[in-house]
């Protein structure tokens, strides 16, 4: 089906470019959404502004820096304790926050004065901290305020701190996209290299995208302490200001938020030479995966495996349980970006679920994708979606559950829909196995809860009406099945599970796409490999769980002769190739500055 016009907006026909249902047999080459892009006068936007994605997301993540915000005391409070990223140092960044409190006479006159006595202020009330992050808002940004020198300054006066400048006022871009980008080549450019951090293993990686929310890097960091491998850096779950300067030591980059820090990884990546390895870390089968290509890449499967047997042991029955209960549930996943893609097959596989709506805030097309490669038929597709789009979708599809964040939530509240918290969760973490768990334990208590059915009974009527909850639990038809030329089908199933066919350039794109089905072949055809540089030991990992989960999949790849193989794994080469990057209708793949 091409892209849709909802009713609710013929009067701005331009956001039918913004809403696709995808249909048999269509890909990416075919129908990608706009993203990325202004928002559409006369269409309510759900989205954040650029400052608040370098403050709120990144930034203020850091558990041992001061975060000075540059404008109007608002900026401050609205990026101030809105996400539950807490930390090991007592939740330092989460008890405070700091601003220069810009009036109308800074405004007029200037605030540079303003914001260095701020400054010195700030590390004269808290003495053992000596980082700093300062934020431009748009007050301060549009009279000129040269924050790098009133920065360069203090730092000449007090000696021994650190402080890192961000220019990224809320109109720099058209979300808080704009805002993550901005961070992450800042900071590259000027603190990366700046420290050299004691490595304590033979196995050292960075975590990056991941923001500890609800304790989501503490599970992750458990995972590799058993795997003896060492986490050089997080960027920003849990993380300090001086690990992220020596960033440039490790030996593989872990990426989960492709959207918020993968430019940090290709630059990693470009400039040092680390290899990018794309995990899903949310979702029961999908971190045995990322525990996996891990453990491939550093030759430590038996340490992988000995982690996932353990928490299988743990987790698996209490998954059972929940699948059993949660199979053939409709959902709605409505959140920032690469969560719709992290999310749809975990809640698919793991739990049997039916993801029937996405929607992105300020998803980027690479992130559409990822999006519709892993959705079914008849999903609908979302960029920027506005209130009235969320009512006629609502009406539309009847699911059981929204994954959303709370200004969303209390709207699908008042439609006597559950909705669970997509942004900061309701009882993390979600990350790992026991995320998952707990995921899929908060999904199961909104969607059986009697408080929505209390909530459609009018207590006026003399005779009240329960809301006719069945019907909004209907199921829809179940989508065909793959198709069976086995090309194809092979296609399908790499679109739909394998990130490294989307990273955020073209070259790197068809580097890992012929780098690991080629690597591929060759573990199909029982070669004995020598995996010597960096990249040969990424693109291995990847083809070992690859061609693992096929023989898994499709009974016939196991038994199939070499030849045939080869034959079907080189046109799903070429196909790949055409869907990702030939064809491809993401304009930023070849973006000079991207």
């Amino acid at each position: 089906m091409p892209l849709k016009l909802l009713k609710c907006d013929e009067t701005i026909p331009e956001r039918e470019k913004h809403v696709y249902i995808k249909e048999k047999g269509e890909d990416t080459t075919q129908f990608l959404p706009l993203s990325n892009i202004e928002t559409i006068p006369g269409s309510l936007s759900e989205r954040g502004c650029s400052y608040c994605g370098a403050k709120l997301v990144i930034g203020g993540v850091l558990k041992d820096t001061i975060q000075m915000i540059h404008g109007p005391i608002g900026c401050a409070y609205d990026t101030w304790h809105t996400k539950r990223y807490p930390s090991d140092n007592g939740n330092f960044q989460l008890k405070y926050v700091w601003s220069s409190d810009m009036k109308e006479s800074h405004v007029v006159f200037g605030g540079e004065k303003q914001l260095g006595k701020s400054i010195r202020e700030a590390f004269k009330e808290f003495p053992d901290i000596k980082r700093m992050i300062v934020y431009t808002t748009c007050a301060t940004a549009l009279i000129g305020d040269d924050i790098k020198a009133v920065v360069k300054s203090a730092q000449q006066e007090l000696g021994d701190v650190d402080i890192f400048c961000v220019e990224c006022p809320g109109f720099a871009g058209v979300s808080q996209s704009k805002g993550h980008h901005v961070l992450n080549i800042a900071w590259i450019n000027e603190k990366v290299g700046t420290l050299e951090p004691e490595i304590t293993s033979p196995y050292t990686i960075n975590v990056i995208g991941d923001y500890n929310i609800q304790g989501d890097t503490f599970v992750l960091e458990k995972y590799m302490e058993k795997m003896g491998i060492q986490i050089i850096a997080h960027f920003t779950g849990n993380g300090t200001y001086d690990s992220l300067r020596g960033m440039h030591r490790a030996q593989l980059n872990v990426t989960n938020c492709a959207r918020s820090a993968g430019y940090i990884a290709n630059e990693l990546k470009k400039r040092y030479g680390i290899p990018r390895i794309d995990v899903d870390t949310w979702g029961f089968d999908y971190c045995q995966e990322a525990l996996r290509k891990i453990g491939a890449f550093f030759g430590i499967e038996d340490r992988a495996e000995a982690v996932i047997a353990e928490e299988v042991a743990k987790y698996q029955d209490k998954m059972n349980w929940y699948k059993e209960r949660l199979k053939g549930k409709k959902v709605c996943i409505w959140t920032g970006g690469p969560r719709l893609w992290h999310w749809t097959k975990a809640l698919e596989d793991d739990l049997g679920m039916q993801v029937v709506s996405m929607s992105s805030k300020f998803g980027h097309q690479e992130d559409f994708e990822k999006v519709i490669a892993r959705g079914q038929e008849g999903t609908i597709y979302i960029d920027d979606g506005n209130e009235l789009e969320f009512f006629e979708v609502l009406e539309m599809i009847r699911p059981d559950v929204v994954l959303t964040g709370p200004r969303v939530g209390a709207l699908v509240k008042k439609l006597h829909l559950p909705y669970v918290n997509g942004h900061g969760y309701h009882n993390g973490p979600y990350m790992g196995f026991e995320g998952a768990v707990n995921m899929a334990r908060d999904l199961y208590n909104a969607i059986y809860s009697p408080l929505m059915q209390l909530a459609g009974i009018d207590v006026r009527d003399d005779e009240p009406k329960k809301d006719n909850s069945e019907s909004l639990k209907q199921q829809s038809e179940e989508v065909t099945a793959y198709i069976q030329e086995r090309t194809e089908e092979i296609t399908k199933f790499i679109q739909e599970r394998c990130l490294w066919q989307f990273h955020s350039r073209s070259w790197d794109r068809e580097e890992n796409i012929n780098g690991v089905i080629n690597k591929a072949i060759a573990i199909a055809s029982g070669e004995k490999l020598v995996n010597e540089s960096p990249a040969e030991k990424l693109h291995y990992a990847d083809a070992k769980i690859l061609v693992l989960d096929l023989k898994k999949k499709f009974s016939w790849f196991e038994n199939s002769d070499q030849a045939h193989i080869t034959a079907v794994l080189e046109l799903v080469k070429q196909k790949l190739i055409g869907i990702a990057i030939t064809g491809s209708r993401n304009g930023e793949l070849h973006h000079s500055l991207y």
